[in-house]
């Protein structure tokens, strides 16, 4: 009987761990980048009025977050942080793949934009070094500047968090020559960012 209670027990044990390992966030850490198998997020094409204010690129470069940063180009943009151990790397994971898919074109057709959620702790300094660890080119630029201006840019593109460990994960594509954004919430495949980058320069070529 002591037997069996025993096995009950350590039965029951090892259930409540198991439960407990599906919901830790560390689970994130392991979440592969997404491949071009899976689904992706319908995305929608909108004009948005985003704030032009000033921030500072890893190189300590002043500039307006539309006007210079982004100006007329094509961009992809995302969200992170550089103490994120769950959801940033995988952000990081598909731009680096996407960087990788452009070649070439990065810094000339297109740019990619990482602008950080925590900017007291993400210094320039802080965002070159995490720059260089992740292999980043010249064409992908991190950016930070004061909180209250990186927050209003995150309030209105609506994926500002009061709790920066539960951001949204977010992609957008922006065409700044002509002020459309189409946003794709969570982590899409690097075909999704490539066909979204590819729609928005076919819709330039047409004008």
């Amino acid at each position: 009987m002591l037997r069996k209670i025993l096995i009950y027990v350590c039965l029951s044990a090892l259930v409540m761990f198991s439960q407990a390992q599906a919901h830790s966030p560390s689970q994130h850490q392991q979440n592969p980048v997404p491949d071009d198998a899976q689904a992706d997020s319908p995305s929608n094409v909108a004009k948005l009025k985003v704030p032009d204010l000033e921030l500072l690129n890893q190189d300590g470069e002043k500039g307006r977050f539309m006007s210079d940063f982004i100006g007329d180009q094509l961009a992809a943009v995302t969200f992170t942080y550089t103490t994120c151990t769950t959801a940033c790397p995988i952000l990081d994971g598909i731009f680096k793949q996407v960087q990788a898919r452009l070649g070439d074109q990065l810094g000339k057709d297109v740019i990619l934009v990482t602008l950080s959620i925590d900017p007291v702790t993400d210094i320039p300094q802080r965002l070159k070094a995490h720059a260089q660890k992740i292999k980043a080119r010249p064409g992908w630029s991190f950016l930070t500047g004061k909180k209250q201006a990186v927050n209003h840019i995150l309030k209105a593109l609506e994926v500002y968090s009061t709790d920066i460990f539960n951001h949204p994960p977010t992609v957008f594509i922006v065409d700044g020559q002509q002020g459309l954004w189409t946003r794709v919430n969570g982590y899409p495949s690097t075909s999704k960012v490539m066909k979204e980058l590819d729609r928005f320069n076919g819709a330039r070529a047409q004008k």
